[in-house]
C-alpha cells in the first residue's frame, strides 16, 4: 500500500552537518527508511517511548535552516511538547537528534555489515 505524502507536514529544524550526515547514513544502510520522513516518524516514536530517560535540547547554533517532514508522527510530537515543556521545535530537534546519535552507535559498529536494526 502507497504512503499518503499528501499529509507530510513541514517543520523547520538547525541541524548540524554531522547529525544530517548520521540521517543519510542510517537512511541509507537501514532498509525500513526509503523517505527521510520515515526517519523522522520513527524518532518521534523512539523519544515517546524514552521520553523519561531524555531532556530537550536547544537547537544547534551550527547548520542551517532546513525543512524537513513529518508524517505520521505529527499529532505525537505534542505528547513529547507537554511531557517535556517545550515548544514544537525543540520537541521535534530533541527527538532527532537523539534518536540520531542512539542510532550512529549501532551504524558505526556494523561498518559494512547488513545493518540489522536497533
Amino acid at each position: 500500500m502507497a504512503q499518503d505524502k499528501s499529509r507530510l507536514t513541514p517543520f523547520t529544524l538547525k541541524l548540524s552537518d554531522d547529525d544530517r550526515q548520521t540521517m543519510k547514513l542510517i537512511c541509507a544502510v537501514d532498509g525500513s527508511f526509503k523517505y527521510q520522513y520515515q526517519l523522522f516518524d520513527a524518532a518521534v516514536h523512539w523519544a515517546i517511548e524514552n521520553r523519561d530517560n531524555l531532556i530537550a535540547m536547544a537547537n544547534s547554533k551550527d547548520g542551517d535552516n532546513r525543512s524537513y517532514y513529518v508524517c505520521k508522527a505529527v499529532s505525537e510530537i505534542q505528547i513529547l511538547e507537554e511531557h517535556w515543556n517545550c515548544n514544537t521545535t525543540r520537541a521535534l530537534y530533541t527527538a532527532v537528534v537523539a534518536y540520531l546519535k542512539n542510532r550512529e552507535v549501532g551504524v558505526r559498529v556494523q561498518q559494512g555489515k547488513t545493518f540489522e536494526a536497533v
